[in-house]
């Protein structure tokens, strides 16, 4: 039994071929790596817009204003309560 054993014909790319893999090689750089560098900044401003949202539903004042005519709330500091 005999083994041919030749050298493989050189493979060669186009210049084409060639400028088409660096293309789709940066498409996929852009499609894939960056959103990795993107994604931690859209969660730290999505969760500091969360935080914002909360805060300032916290800090409502608890006592409403009073209506027109209704007796005005009395102040738990006691500031205030001898000015009738």
């Amino acid at each position: 039994m005999a083994v041919h054993a030749g050298s493989a014909r050189p493979q060669r790319m186009s210049v084409g071929a060639a400028i088409l893999r660096v293309f789709v090689t940066l498409i996929l750089f852009f499609v894939v790596f960056i959103p990795f560098l993107i994604a931690p900044l859209l969660a730290l401003a999505a969760g500091y817009l969360v935080y914002i949202v909360m805060r300032s539903r916290g800090s409502k004042p608890t006592n409403a204003p009073s209506a027109p005519g209704s007796p005005a709330a009395t102040s738990p500091s006691g500031f205030g309560a001898g000015a009738s």
